[in-house]
């Protein structure tokens, strides 16, 4: 197994994790619309309306045409838009990969993110994955919550790893490895 080409629709209590689809449209154009496309959504996201269809056929699946992750949507049970979750950074050689999420304002601290976190861990062990990594900012509090929601382990802080605008920062790595599962 060297890609994420898999049919993939992961169902939680709450939540169903599925590729994006055309379908999705209407709900990503009021994500872009609303200006909660940069956190509900995937890095390439689009970020005016007439991007959506574009990003929705082509854009949002290039990771998982190059091997290296996918990106998934999460939607509740009834069909609402949550946010998105992606595997990057895929090293299949060594097993290891990288979970990110982001999850619309309205569904902020109701522990979807958890939940679909542990879910898409779980899909990534089943594919042989052996060590799923989550990496964060030590201001993102909210992100910190949720990796230890999800079972994740606090492992320690890279230093000035990460590049944003306003310069370079820490990251914190937290983990969580195949055998840690509850039977």
């Amino acid at each position: 197994m060297t890609t994420f080409d898999i049919p993939v629709q992961l169902e939680t209590e709450r939540l169903v994790v599925r590729p994006h689809e055309l379908v999705d449209h209407d709900q990503v154009v009021a994500l872009v619309m609303n200006g909660e496309a940069s956190t509900a959504l995937p890095p390439g996201r689009p970020s005016a309306v007439e991007e959506v269809e574009e990003w929705l056929i082509e854009g949002v699946h290039g990771l998982r045409r190059s091997g290296g992750g996918v990106h998934l949507a999460i939607f509740t049970k009834g069909g609402e838009l949550v946010g998105g979750i992606s595997l990057h950074g895929t090293d299949w050689e060594t097993g290891i990969t990288e979970v990110g999420y982001g999850v619309g304002p309205k569904f902020r601290g109701q522990g979807f993110a958890p939940e679909a976190v542990r879910a898409v861990t779980r899909w990534a062990f089943s594919l042989g994955i052996h060590r799923v990594e989550l990496r964060t900012t030590p201001e993102n509090e909210a992100s910190q919550r949720v990796a230890a929601k999800a079972g994740f382990i606090h492992e320690g802080t890279l230093r000035q790893a990460k590049r944003e605008d306003d310069g370079l920062h820490d990251l914190l790595v937290f983990s969580f490895l195949a055998d840690e599962i509850p039977a």
